[in-house]
């Protein structure tokens, strides 16, 4: 038997694999480690380090929930119902990847096991780039819109790992507790998040929700919002107070960032009658995040801002629980893994209000904070709220189907 058969072979276990429901263990074990952060904000936990946990569920939520679930929903797209076997590798690489840094971080935090595991899941992404943008596969599988934003996400996706592949480097030079060392760190998040997670999450939404061809004055508005992702990251620098040329162009791509998503909006309100609740939730919610990076390049209100944790949590779970999970759990549905009944509806509105209330929760206190004004049992209260998100988790994990 060859090695490129035998590697074929030993990969039909994946096959098998009901990914669909992976994903949803993934976004069950993701739920866990963050109850755990909220309970050590409240109560003493001697076993669990908290700048470990920290570490493994951000790194779990790229690799194990966002990446896995975007990844999956993308090779089902253009592969159809059987993905090939170079998708095969990216998924069973992805897990071993994933569930390495969540017990790697957890107890050791940065060091070289979690490294090298961090490493494998880079290079994952790498593969799985490759793999979608070879050829014109996924051209032809899917509008000009998602082409451009799937296209777009995946290069942001591998940029991102410029960010930690620095850190070594910086480290070695002295430069580790610089403010150097932390824009690296937000190099990486920000391409991960404002670049790979929302631009693939609105392409898949695009793939099918968008039936009509962009106009060349749409298409203009589209390249716009995706290239002004680049300068954007700029806007994660503010809090070390930079020249004021940064400010300026911080403002700038947030502006342009900002205006490109109004056109694309109107664009979007042709076939707004049929998207669902969780695409027009989405959508709301991806408007209040633009609309805040514009808002924190004031420096007044960017200075409050970095100085409050709640609103930086905030920000980031807008992103991913507000915008990407509702596109996520759409794409689901749409792509049949699950089914969307009276009771599946019952719970994403559930999760909706959820997220409403929790982010709300996160984005007041500091607001009401600037009139001495503390919200009782707080942290209390997040706890759980964060809660509710686990019996979500597994019903959707009952109501998953294997993929055809």
């Amino acid at each position: 038997m060859r090695v490129k058969d035998y590697l074929v072979y030993k990969m039909e276990w994946v096959r098998k694999l009901n990914l669909p429901k992976w994903a949803m263990i993934n976004f069950i074990v993701l739920t866990v480690f963050g109850l755990v952060l909220r309970y050590k904000q409240l109560y003493d936990l001697p076993i669990a380090d908290y700048q470990f946990i920290l570490h493994a569920h951000s790194h779990f939520a790229f690799a194990g929930w966002m990446f896995f679930a975007i990844a999956l929903l993308i090779s089902r797209t253009i592969a159809g119902k059987q993905h090939t076997s170079g998708y095969s590798y990216v998924f069973a690489l992805s897990l071993i990847s994933a569930y390495g840094m969540l017990i790697s971080f957890s107890f050791q935090g940065y060091k070289p096991v979690s490294i090298i595991f961090s490493t494998l899941f880079v290079l994952v992404t790498y593969r799985f780039t490759y793999l979608v943008l070879k050829g014109d596969t996924l051209k032809n599988a899917v509008n000009e819109a998602a082409y451009k934003l799937i296209r777009g996400g995946l290069i942001f996706l591998c940029l991102s790992s410029l960010g930690p592949f620095v850190l070594g480097p910086l480290t070695v030079l002295g430069f580790k507790n610089t403010p150097y060392y932390q824009d690296a760190i937000y190099f990486y998040l920000h391409f991960q998040m404002n670049g790979f997670m929302l631009l693939a999450a609105l392409g898949l939404f695009a793939s099918t929700s968008l039936t009509t061809s962009l106009t060349k004055d749409s298409s203009k508005w589209l390249n716009l919002f995706i290239y002004s992702a680049i300068p954007l990251y700029f806007i994660f620098t503010l809090w070390e107070k930079p020249n004021d040329w940064i400010w300026v162009l911080a403002s700038f791509s947030s502006g342009l960032n900002l205006l490109s998503w109004i056109m694309l909006c109107r664009n979007f309100r042709k076939h707004a009658n049929k998207f669902s609740f969780l695409v027009k939730a989405a959508l709301i919610a991806a408007t209040l995040k633009i609309i805040f990076q514009a808002l924190i390049c004031f420096p007044s209100i960017g200075e409050w801002t970095f100085l409050n944790r709640n609103l930086i949590i905030g920000y980031i779970h807008l992103l991913t629980l507000g915008i990407i999970m509702p596109l996520i759990i759409d794409q689901f549905i749409k792509k049949g893994f699950l089914k969307l009944d009276k009771m599946l509806n019952v719970v994403n509105w559930v999760y909706i209000l959820s997220v409403i209330i929790y982010l709300g929760l996160l984005f007041i206190q500091p607001l009401l904070a600037l009139f001495f004004i503390v919200i009782p049992q707080y942290q209390f209260t997040l706890f759980l709220l964060c809660s509710l998100f686990l019996p979500i988790g597994f019903f959707l994990l009952v109501k998953v189907k294997k993929a055809e």
